[in-house]
């Protein structure tokens, strides 16, 4: 009984023998596969046509579908070639969330070699970007795109009046390199702590103080007598304008714009 099953030739697969009977007493059968392979099928699969490969028909449909995208233009990306390994190693990391820190782990497996892509963007840079994500419009460029779109929104943002950057006297949150735990306050290599304010292009000299609330308490004195009549008056200039124009005086210089950008 076992050997009708010998000869017999599915798909791809030619059953060369029995090879054993598992503990649910299912069949599975040594098969030649016509790319040359040797497997084990479980009979039942044979018979209804489940498998029909060692899995070699599913990698030539893989292979078949395969969409080039060599030489096609997404945004400002022009498709270069597939990306190999060492390609993938290289460029991997993605500006724009492509493959992230893991790329080659991500990257592994025929499929999925196949769906990442060596691009340049007009700007020179050269990145691997996902298929998927270059046909659905998700990656346009190899990150830089992103970033100039994000300084003309913050450009937008920013007011300058009278060379004072209103967004930044209005916040009025510590820096990230500030030592003291406040803005405007700093302690001199005697112990003593100094006060000062920027404001419209000078620096004043609060004073100096020994104790570091003092000194704490004539910034915050400075602030409200500088920055907040010009915080209202800015306001109430802006509402004239019915809150959706700029003022004419709140237009920075291309330098106090990079200044503030680069904060």
């Amino acid at each position: 009984m076992q050997d009708t099953m010998v000869g017999k030739k599915f798909g791809n697969l030619v059953v060369q023998k029995l090879a054993y009977r598992g503990k649910d007493s299912k069949k599975y059968w040594e098969c030649q596969c016509g790319c040359g392979r040797v497997c084990l099928v479980q009979e039942s699969h044979l018979k209804n046509g489940h498998t029909k490969s060692c899995g070699c028909l599913r990698k030539k449909r893989m292979t078949n579908r395969w969409l080039d995208l060599t030489g096609q233009r997404y945004g400002r990306l022009v498709v270069l070639r597939l990306a190999n390994q060492d390609e993938i190693s290289a460029y991997g990391t993605g500006k724009e969330g492509e493959l992230g820190k893991n790329a080659e782990e991500n990257a592994g497996g025929l499929g999925r070699l196949q769906d990442l892509w060596l691009c340049r963007c007009d700007c020179g840079n050269v990145c691997v970007c996902q298929k998927e994500n270059l046909r659905d419009g998700k990656t346009k460029s190899c990150g830089c795109f992103r970033n100039e779109t994000r300084q003309k929104n913050m450009r937008k943002a920013i007011h300058f009046v009278d060379g004072t950057c209103v967004e930044r006297i209005a916040c009025r949150k510590t820096c990230v390199n500030n030592t003291s735990g406040h803005r405007g306050v700093y302690r001199r290599s005697n112990g003593t702590w100094r006060a000062s304010i920027g404001f419209q292009g000078k620096v004043y000299n609060l004073g100096t103080f020994t104790a570091f609330y003092e000194a704490v308490q004539a910034r915050v004195r400075a602030e409200k007598e500088l920055y907040d009549p010009f915080i209202r008056s800015f306001q109430a200039q802006k509402k004239k304008t019915s809150g959706n124009e700029i003022p004419s005086c709140a237009v920075g210089t291309e330098k106090q714009m990079e200044d503030v950008l680069a904060e």
